[in-house]
């Protein structure tokens, strides 16, 4: 069982780009396998949206929120270490150009000699879309087409792509990735994510399962894969997870992910900065 970290960045004391640095070299000493940065372009003191992962609609941002844009902080990280990977959780793909998001990729795919994983998703807040000037109905639709559009870019000498949201004719997108074809794409989200996942993707992040509801959910995503003609065995299954409770309980959980097939769990590690190095050693023995 692997085990990974997301962690928010967002400039204040300790929780700034020369700590994303720190952490990330700590967590690589201490044999975690991957971090994961979270994206938000812009946050709001409320919403409308209802946020999937918990049960009154209400995300718990609080009245100030912000990260760090997850490329650049993935690219500090990738800087700083050797082994660890590196991914995002998740981006919100139809919210950027896919033929610069490509770019981007390609150059933190170079950046990190190729430890990057691509985890991605099609957004849960209008409100976000709206200020982005990005249309909020058919943002699955354009966040399909935008991947195949991908890559493309990432696998042709001269890419053309005719889709619902962008076109383009012999396109020179050089350099390709390290990885290939392409970064593993990590597709977040319930229930329609699980058939991007097994159409598009190369694995399933999921967020937030109860104990009782990881085996169901895998089952779900082998169904899934199966109506798309695809092996299960060849999609991926992470799973996030943020630890409210005491680290030292954490272990029961990663033995119902390992009994139900997932490959890793992702630890949303929601303590304060100046405790976050002795809660990643903590994370670490309990998994060993």
């Amino acid at each position: 069982m692997k085990l990974g970290l997301v962690i928010p960045f967002d400039g204040r004391p300790d929780r700034t780009m020369q700590d994303v640095r720190d952490v990330a070299v700590h967590a690589e000493t201490a044999g975690i396998d991957s971090l994961w940065f979270p994206e938000h372009v812009v946050f709001f003191p409320s919403y409308t949206s209802k946020y999937p992962y918990t049960a009154d609609g209400n995300p718990g941002f609080g009245k100030r929120a912000g990260v760090y844009d997850p490329l650049f902080a993935a690219t500090v990280a990738a800087g700083a270490t050797q082994r660890v990977r590196l991914g995002t959780a998740i981006l919100i793909v139809p919210q950027r150009n896919p033929v610069v998001l490509a770019q981007e990729i390609v150059a933190l795919d170079h950046a990190s000699n190729g430890r990057f994983d691509f985890g991605i998703g099609v957004g849960w807040s209008s409100e976000e879309f709206a200020a982005l000037g990005i249309p909020w109905a058919r943002r699955g639709a354009r966040t399909d087409d935008y991947l195949v559009a991908m890559k493309a870019l990432w696998r042709d000498a001269y890419a053309t792509h005719h889709g619902e949201f962008i076109t383009f004719d012999d396109v020179i997108a050089d350099p390709k990735p390290i990885q290939s074809p392409h970064p593993p794409i990590w597709v977040g989200g319930g229930g329609a994510a699980m058939k991007r996942a097994a159409t598009g993707g190369d694995g399933w992040y999921g967020w937030a399962l109860a104990p009782t509801g990881i085996a169901s959910a895998m089952a779900e995503l082998d169904r899934a894969c199966e109506l798309a003609g695809r092996d299960p065995a060849t999609v991926g299954r992470k799973i996030g997870l943020p630890i409210v409770g005491p680290i030292a309980e954490f272990g029961a959980y990663l033995d119902a992910a390992q009994a139900a097939g997932v490959t890793e769990v992702v630890v949303g590690v929601g303590t304060k900065a100046a405790q976050l190095h002795p809660a990643i050693d903590e994370l670490a023995k309990v998994r060993s």
